[in-house]
């Protein structure tokens, strides 16, 4: 007996295979929900959470270096960390004004108001 379902049919079948292939690239896409550019808040702006990969390139040695694991290890010492730091620019989103500051206030005698000498 022969199938009469559109589900056998050769479009279908490719459709589905294409929806498929779509949604395993969706739920396997390596920077899902991780910004491609991120900077630090500038002017106008709260700070947010922050992957710490964003930080420096060894994360996950610093962070253990924090935490102190191995630093009983008599066997194998750990080595010395030195951190390698990402350069990060702030995002200002207000232009803030230049600060005018005036010079040093001066008072000479005699110069006020019911001066008592």
């Amino acid at each position: 007996m022969a199938s009469t379902r559109n589900k056998n049919t050769i479009g279908d079948y490719t459709r589905e295979q294409i929806e498929f292939r779509k949604r395993n690239m969706y739920d396997s896409y390596y920077n899902y929900g991780v910004n491609n550019e991120t900077r630090l808040p500038g002017n106008g702006l709260l700070a947010g959470q922050v992957y710490s990969g964003h930080f420096s390139k060894n994360n996950r040695d610093i962070e253990s270096y924090l935490f102190g694991i191995g630093t009983t290890n008599l066997e194998f010492p750990q080595p010395d960390l030195v951190p390698e730091l990402k350069p990060m620019q702030s995002l200002n989103i207000i232009d803030r004004l230049p600060v005018i500051v005036p010079s040093t206030l001066k008072i000479e005698a005699k110069q006020r108001p019911m001066h008592l000498n």
